[in-house]
């Protein structure tokens, strides 16, 4: 998973399957509960879709949160390798657009709530903590001008209050991503963030 070949590491070690561009998918989805006229149908499509809805949110955080891991453990791990994978590569660096998919994360947790409320009489929690992974998610990718011209790991930032994790704690965090990349639950990776944050 790690190693491509000796001194490379991957971009991605392979969140990116159990994701989705959020802003895209919600869309598509609130599209098939908004194309009922009447309240009722409407109703049913959001109980109907609202697993889902949460998931995505879930597996979103759970994506930004396995980025932020693992640019810590490649950094403390294999500091002299070159990343391969990064699709970022050559593009043009512009702040407004690489924050807007999170700020849309951050923001749809109270779209959540509120039809979650309106559809179902039901109260969804909003999570401090998944707030506060985003906005450090959001501070990385500036950080990094949107890894524009990340080459190797020497030239990925971390965030400044980001602890060092010992060396048993970066094994766990490695244990942890590839758990997670088996099992899709991207969101279990929270059990380690307390060893950076």
């Amino acid at each position: 998973m790690t190693e491509v070949k000796e001194k490379t590491v991957l971009f991605d070690p392979g969140f990116a399957r159990h994701t989705t561009i959020l802003s895209i998918s919600s869309e598509y989805l609130y599209n098939s509960i908004n194309k009922f006229k009447n309240f009722g149908q409407r109703k049913n499509k959001f109980k109907m879709l609202y697993p889902q809805i949460t998931q995505m949110a879930d597996n979103n955080i759970g994506f930004c949160l396995g980025s932020l891991l693992w640019a810590v453990y490649i950094k403390k791990t294999n500091p002299a390798a070159n990343i391969e994978g990064n699709p970022c590569i050559g593009d043009t660096f512009n702040k407004e657009e690489t924050v807007a998919e999170v700020d849309f994360s951050i923001e749809f947790f109270n779209q959540i709530k509120r039809d979650a409320k309106y559809y179902l009489g039901q109260n969804y929690e909003i999570n401090p903590l998944h707030i506060e992974i985003l906005n450090t998610y959001k501070d990385f990718l500036v950080l990094n001008t949107n890894f524009v011209s990340t080459k190797t790991v020497e030239d990925l930032k971390l965030p400044e209050d980001f602890k060092t994790p010992s060396e048993i704690e970066l094994q766990t965090i490695h244990n942890k991503i590839k758990e997670v990349i088996q099992s899709g639950k991207l969101l279990d990776l929270v059990e380690v963030y307390k060893f950076v944050k």
